[in-house]
C-alpha cells in the first residue's frame, strides 16, 4: 500500500449550481486558463517520479464541463510530472448535459476507463426542483454516447432524502438498477445554510432520519436483488467493479491532490488547498499548504485506520492492526467491547465490522470508537 499512491485533481467549474452544492465549485467558465495555469504550476511543483501512481480520479464541480483543450494539457502534465505507466483506474466525473461526443473521446484517448455520472434521480420535477441541467432523457442519452466509446465502467449517484416522495425515491432506485451501470453510490441530502435549498425548504430536511434510514434500507435491498453488493456504506458495484480509488481512501493509502480545496495524504502527512478558487489563484504554490497541513503520529494513524476502514463492509483486519500498530484493537479502543456487546460491532474470522443493520448509523458508532480510543 505505501509503495504506490494515487492522484485526485479538482476541477471546480460547473454550467450551473445546483441548489444543494456546498462544494468548491465556479460557474464562470472565463477563468478556466487562470486556473488550469495554476493547477498545472502545483502539479509541476509536487512531481514525484519515484511514487507509482495507481488511481487517478477528476472530481469536481464538473469536468466534464471544461474545455477539452484544457482536459487534454492536464493528462500531459500528469503524466509528465507522474510515473502514470502502471494506472489501474483514471475515473472522471460527468453530468449528462456535459458529456459530450468530444468530451467522451477525450476522456479514452487519455486512458479515462470509469465514468461516474451525478444523476441524482430519474424523476424530472426532483431535478428541476434541485437545479440540474439535466433530464432523466438527458442521462440515458449520455449512457448510450459512453457505451458507444467504450466505456463499460459506469456510475450513477442518487441523493436519498431529495425534495420528493418516497415512492419517488424508490422508483429512482429501481429503475437505475436495471441499467447497464456497474456502480451506484446512494450519498444522504445534506443540508447547508448557504445552499438555496435550505431557504427553500426553510431549513427542514424533507425526511427525518429515521425515514432516510428505511430508504437506505429499501435502497440496499433492492440493489442486492440487482446483484449490486454494498462495500461501503453509500457504495454498491457489480462484481469486480469496486471504485478502486475510493477503495483506496478507505484502506488508507496515500495520495497527491491538486486543485482548490483539494486534500491530499503525502508521506503521513494530511494537507488541504485553500478552499476558495480565489483564494487558491492567488496563493504562491509554495504556501498552498501553510497553516493547512497536519502531521500524523502513531495514534492517529491507528484511528484512520479503523475510522477509514469500518466504512467498508469487510471491516478491519484484527491481525493487521496488531502487526501495524503494535498493540490489539480490544485494548486500543476502550469501548470497543461494549460496542460489540450492544450489537454495533461484530466478528467475523480475523475482521471486525459493523453489521448489516448498523451500516445507516455508521458515524455514531465511529464517533463514539474516536472519543474512546486510548491515548
Amino acid at each position: 500500500m505505501r509503495d504506490r499512491y494515487s492522484i485526485y485533481v479538482h476541477i471546480p467549474f460547473c454550467r450551473a449550481r445546483c441548489s444543494y452544492c456546498a462544494f468548491s465549485s465556479c460557474t464562470d467558465l472565463n477563468l478556466q486558463q487562470r486556473y488550469f495555469d495554476k493547477l498545472f504550476e502545483e502539479i509541476e511543483y509536487y512531481s514525484d517520479k519515484t511514487k507509482p501512481i495507481y488511481t487517478v480520479y477528476l472530481g469536481g464541480g464538473t469536468p466534464s464541463a471544461v474545455g477539452i483543450k484544457y482536459l487534454d494539457a492536464l493528462f500531459c502534465k500528469l503524466r509528465t510530472c507522474f510515473d502514470l505507466s502502471g494506472t489501474e483506474e483514471i475515473t472522471a466525473e460527468c453530468n449528462p448535459e456535459s458529456a459530450s461526443n468530444a468530451v467522451l473521446a477525450c476522456f479514452r484517448r487519455n486512458g479515462v476507463d470509469r465514468l461516474s455520472f451525478g444523476l441524482q434521480s430519474v424523476n424530472d420535477v426532483t431535478l428541476k426542483a434541485i437545479g440540474r441541467l439535466h433530464n432523466y432523457h438527458d442521462f440515458l442519452c449520455a449512457m448510450e454516447r459512453a457505451r458507444s466509446f467504450d466505456f463499460d465502467n459506469i456510475n450513477a449517484d442518487l441523493i436519498i432524502g431529495l425534495p420528493e416522495s418516497h415512492s419517488d425515491f424508490i422508483h429512482s432506485v429501481l429503475t437505475v438498477a436495471k441499467l447497464p451501470v456497474t456502480h451506484m453510490s446512494l450519498y444522504a441530502l445534506e443540508l447547508y445554510k448557504a445552499s438555496p435549498l435550505y431557504a427553500k425548504l426553510n431549513g427542514k430536511a424533507p425526511f427525518s432520519d429515521d425515514e432516510q434510514a428505511d430508504m437506505y434500507d429499501e435502497a440496499v435491498q433492492i440493489l442486492s436483488c440487482h446483484n449490486f453488493a454494498r462495500y461501503e456504506i453509500s457504495n454498491f458495484a457489480k462484481a469486480g467493479k469496486q471504485c478502486l480509488h475510493n477503495l483506496f481512501y478507505w484502506q488508507e493509502g496515500r495520495y497527491f491532490a491538486f486543485g482548490a480545496a483539494a486534500s491530499g495524504f503525502v508521506n503521513n502527512t494530511r494537507f488541504n488547498n485553500p478552499w476558495s478558487i480565489s483564494d487558491y489563484l492567488s496563493t504562491p504554490v509554495e504556501h498552498l499548504h501553510d497553516g493547512r497541513c497536519e502531521e500524523i503520529d502513531h495514534d492517529e494513524e491507528a484511528n484512520e485506520f479503523v475510522m477509514l476502514g469500518l466504512r467498508l463492509e469487510s471491516g478491519v483486519s484484527l491481525s493487521e492492526f496488531v502487526a501495524r500498530f503494535g498493540v490489539g484493537f480490544w485494548d486500543f479502543f476502550s469501548s470497543a467491547n461494549d460496542l460489540r456487546d450492544k450489537g454495533f460491532l461484530v466478528v467475523d474470522g480475523d475482521c471486525v465490522r459493523i453489521p448489516d443493520d448498523k451500516f445507516y448509523v455508521v458515524n455514531s458508532i465511529l464517533s463514539e470508537l474516536w472519543q474512546n480510543a486510548d491515548e
